[in-house]
C-alpha cells in the first residue's frame, strides 16, 4: 500500500477502500493484534493468516481473527499500533523459503492520515 502520487499521507476511508471487506490478524488472546515490532500483519483471509503463522513458528499459540476492516481501520487503531512502536502493516505478507524473511506489501503508518 502506497499513498497517492503525490505522497500525501492516505486518508482512512482511502485505506479502507483499499483493503478487502474483511481483514484477519493473528492473535494469541482472541482479541490485541500479535505483532513483531515495528511490522503488525494484516491478511486477505483467515487460512492465509494461519498459513503465516505455521510457516513463521510463532510459540505463542496464534489463531486468526477477522473483523469488517471498517471496523479495524479507524485513527484509534492507528495511535495504539503506533503506540506499540508498530510503524509499518505487511499486508498478506510471505515467507521466503531460502531466507525466511518475510516480503510482500507494507502500509507505512505514517502514510496515514
Amino acid at each position: 500500500m502506497t499513498a497517492s502520487p503525490s505522497h500525501a499521507p492516505a486518508s482512512l476511508a482511502e485505506l479502507t477502500a483499499l483493503l478487502p471487506p474483511r481483514i484477519w490478524y493473528l492473535t494469541s488472546n482472541g482479541v490485541d493484534m500479535w505483532c513483531r515490532r515495528p511490522y503488525g500483519f494484516f491478511f486477505s483471509t483467515g487460512e492465509a493468516a494461519e498459513a503465516f503463522a505455521k510457516q513463521f513458528g510463532s510459540e505463542y499459540g496464534l489463531i486468526a481473527l477477522g473483523t469488517d476492516a471498517q471496523h479495524l481501520i479507524t485513527e484509534a487503531t492507528f495511535t495504539a499500533l503506533r503506540g506499540m512502536q508498530v510503524t509499518r502493516i505487511f499486508v498478506d505478507p510471505q515467507i521466503d523459503p531460502a531466507t525466511g524473511d518475510v516480503f510482500g506489501q507494507i502500509l507505512r503508518l505514517g502514510e496515514i492520515n
